[in-house]
């Protein structure tokens, strides 16, 4: 592949989904929701271990594949407490980060509680200079453009949920640090652009077996598109769901999972509606989740999202 090729499969990737460079595309968000809201940490009534792998646009040489690993507990009756690793690679780039969160509640009703949620970041950029084949021996257009930065940034976000609800909004990099860790005395143009997202959703049950929840995210990132997605969710006996997912001019999503106690799976597969849907055969992802410190008498079914406990209402 000679660099022109290169260059022009970044800029088709960077001007489809421009957002999937800085904060990972991910169809199946409204089962880890702390991947993008801190303050979700220590909402549920166990402490979830959620690993995602994504791999975009298959038939595509290079397209984006994505891992994030993240666990996140309850450390009181009002806080919470997170970690997250998430690795981003698109061809010669890379983007790996990892951030800290803590979260703390306050109640709002008999039945409801409202959180608030501070993570700090740090995220590594990298170009590889190797992994790029020119027609030019030590182009200098390769050798001015690779680079190798470590930026800090913060991340704010707030949770209003109870048994059946969730209302969310965060914001991403809002600190858009021009430090590089790894050399101070330079000042270097930040690819951390602020993002705001704003999810929500509430579950529809339908007598004791069944439950329909209809959900919906939006992404706002600062000097690109706006991007929405509305979802919807079949739910039978708390322990299965067929879903299915619309990203606005982008993809349909079909999602299925199940909940096997202390284990949780589900698999989605993208289908494009845009151009790039031509040359590619869809995207793939999978996530599970290892739901640990469960306990056994206050156990809420997974739809149920939100930790609601005994001592909800006497908080």
């Amino acid at each position: 592949m000679n660099f022109k090729k290169i260059i022009f499969g970044l800029l088709i990737i960077s001007s489809v989904e421009f957002s999937a460079q800085q904060i990972a595309l991910n169809s199946q968000y409204m089962y880890n929701e702390f991947s993008f809201n801190p303050a979700v940490a220590g909402t549920k009534n166990f402490a979830p271990l959620t690993f995602s792998f994504r791999r975009q646009w298959m038939g595509i040489n290079e397209a984006p594949v994505t891992q994030n690993l993240s666990f996140h507990s309850f450390i009181g009756k009002n806080s919470g407490a997170g970690v997250q690793l998430y690795n981003d690679v698109s061809g010669p780039t890379r983007r790996t980060g990892l951030s800290g969160t803590f979260s703390y509640a306050i109640k709002t009703s008999d039945a409801t509680k409202l959180s608030f949620g501070l993570s700090a970041s740090v995220t590594q950029f990298m170009m590889d200079r190797d992994r790029m084949n020119t027609e030019i021996p030590d182009d200098i257009a390769v050798l001015n453009n690779t680079f190798n930065q470590l930026i800090p940034d913060f991340n704010f976000g707030m949770y209003w949920y109870g048994e059946r609800h969730y209302v969310g909004v965060s914001g991403y990099n809002l600190l858009q640090s021009g430090d590089d860790l790894f050399d101070l005395t330079t000042n270097v143009i930040n690819t951390l652009d602020r993002t705001i997202f704003a999810h929500a959703g509430y579950l529809f049950p339908i007598g004791d077996d069944f439950g329909i929840e209809p959900g919906v995210m939006t992404r706002y990132m600062f000097n690109a598109p706006f991007s929405f997605d509305g979802n919807l969710k079949f739910v039978y006996k708390d322990a299965y769901w067929l879903g299915a997912s619309y990203r606005f001019q982008d993809a349909v999503s079909i999602m299925i999972g199940a909940d096997l106690g202390v284990l949780e799976f589900g698999y989605s597969y993208d289908l494009g509606l845009s151009n790039m849907a031509t040359y590619n055969s869809g995207s793939h992802e999978i996530f599970l989740t290892a739901k640990l410190n469960k306990g056994t008498k206050e156990r809420s079914p997974w739809h149920k999202r939100n930790r609601i406990y005994s001592s909800f209402s006497k908080n």
